[in-house]
């Protein structure tokens, strides 16, 4: 049974079961009807009937968040980047910055439709603002977290400011590259699926809004669960990438006892 539980996979089945054993059981013993809860059952046949549909909006939703996800990242590592390296251009922008950050995306989507447009562009969008600040205020913490006595050595051996920032700061900075990008993955995910509910023809966020309005609760439930799906994938390929690139350091390795 310990040799078991130490398996990487058995936690996660264990507790899907758990969780199926619940929802199951609560249908039954309190005779929850089908629009206020479906079963597993309901949802799988929703899935099998439908699946075209569920692949086709998933695909526009997977574009918009990957993309913006990319964008929003990009911007974001190079702004960090460059407050990390100059002072002024650090004491300049930072704080507002950070103010950005409170801004709800709720409030901001909708303004980004009317100015960018009715079409893919400004889910894109919407996906790269809510993936440009983590990156940006990580980028900037882990580039100022290199260790002094690294710092010290790179002086003593007369790197130039560009060296200590490339070679040092840098790779410093990766572990928290690489923890900002696996938060804004599912993050920017959302951030699609709130865009698309504002307005959209197309995407996981619009399904779930039309299955709404005609109480479609089972196909609700698939989009959710493929959603679901799409976040978790979407992290798990930041995570592979993240043991490619920071294999050495220590939160990647286990601890045996």
């Amino acid at each position: 049974m310990k040799k078991l539980v130490e398996l990487k996979w058995f936690p996660p089945i264990f507790f899907l079961i758990i969780i199926f054993i619940l929802w199951v059981g609560s249908i039954l013993i309190f005779k929850i009807p089908t629009y206020l809860l479906p079963s597993p059952l309901k949802i799988y046949n929703e899935i099998v009937q439908n699946f075209y549909l569920f692949a086709f909006n998933g695909f526009w939703t997977l574009i918009e968040a990957v993309a913006g996800y990319l964008f929003g990242g990009l911007f974001g590592f190079i702004l960090g980047s460059l407050l990390a390296y100059s002072k002024f251009f650090e004491k300049g922008l930072l704080p507002y910055v950070v103010g950005a950050t409170t801004i709800p995306i709720v409030a901001f989507a909708p303004l980004v439709i009317i100015y960018v447009g009715f079409g893919i562009a400004s889910k894109i969008v919407i996906a790269a603002i809510v993936s440009f600040f983590p990156l940006t205020l990580y980028t900037l913490k882990g580039m100022q977290s290199s260790d002094l006595i690294h710092r010290d050595l790179f002086y003593v051996l007369a790197a130039s400011r560009f060296k200590i920032f490339i070679k040092l700061q840098f790779y410093s900075a990766l572990p928290y590259i690489f923890t900002a990008m696996k938060q804004t993955s599912t993050v920017a995910v959302i951030a699609a699926i709130i865009a698309e509910y504002i307005q959209a023809d197309r995407g996981f966020g619009y399904l779930i809004l039309q299955s709404s309005y005609v109480m479609d609760i089972p196909r609700m439930w698939s989009a959710v669960l493929f959603t679901c799906l799409l976040a978790m994938s979407f992290y798990g390929i930041v995570v592979l990438i993240e043991r490619k690139f920071v294999w050495w350091h220590s939160s990647l390795k286990e601890l045996k006892i």
